[in-house]
C-alpha cells in the first residue's frame, strides 16, 4: 500500500460531510425537486387552459367609439347618505368573420360611481380593446379593457 493512500473506508468517511450534513443536502435536494415539479405542473395547466381558449374562443381587436352608463343600484347609508352605482357599457367596432360589427358590450367589472364612470369615459373613448366570444355564442361578446 502506498504511503499517501488510505483505505477505502477511511476515504469514504473523510469525503462525507460532518454529521448531519447529508441530511441538509438531501432536504435541500428534495425541496429543489418539489419546486421544479410544481413549476412543471403550473406550466402544464396554463398551457392546457391557453389551448382550450384558442379552440373554444374567437377574438378581435376593437375600437371603443362611445361609453355609456346605466344605474345598477343605489346604496344608502344608515346616516342618510348614499351613492348610486353604475354599470358601464362600451360601443365597439370590430371585424368578425369578414363582417364589420358595431355593438354595445357591458364591461365585466364591479359597478362604479359617477366619478369613476367619468374617468373611464375619458380613458377609454377612442382606445382599442380586445373583444372575445365563444364560438358557440357569437352574440355574447366580452370586452377586455385596460
Amino acid at each position: 500500500m502506498n504511503r499517501d493512500s488510505m483505505p477505502d473506508g477511511a476515504a469514504w468517511t473523510k469525503s462525507r460531510p460532518a454529521s448531519g450534513g447529508w441530511h441538509r443536502v438531501l432536504v435541500a435536494g428534495g425541496c429543489l425537486v418539489m419546486i421544479v415539479a410544481l413549476a412543471a405542473v403550473v406550466f402544464f395547466f396554463r398551457q392546457r387552459r391557453h389551448t382550450g381558449l384558442e379552440q373554444n374562443w374567437k377574438c378581435a381587436t376593437a375600437k371603443i367609439e362611445d361609453v355609456r352608463s346605466r344605474v345598477k343600484e343605489q346604496v344608502t347609508s344608515t346616516r342618510g347618505g348614499g351613492v348610486v352605482l353604475y354599470e358601464v357599457s362600451i360601443l365597439t367596432k370590430y371585424v368578425s368573420d369578414g363582417a364589420y360589427k358595431e355593438q354595445w358590450i357591458t364591461v365585466e367589472q364591479p359597478p362604479v360611481t359617477l366619478a369613476e364612470f367619468e374617468l373611464e369615459t375619458f380613458r377609454w373613448k377612442g382606445q382599442q380593446c380586445v373583444v372575445r366570444w365563444k364560438r358557440t355564442a357569437p352574440d355574447e361578446p366580452i370586452a377586455e379593457v385596460d
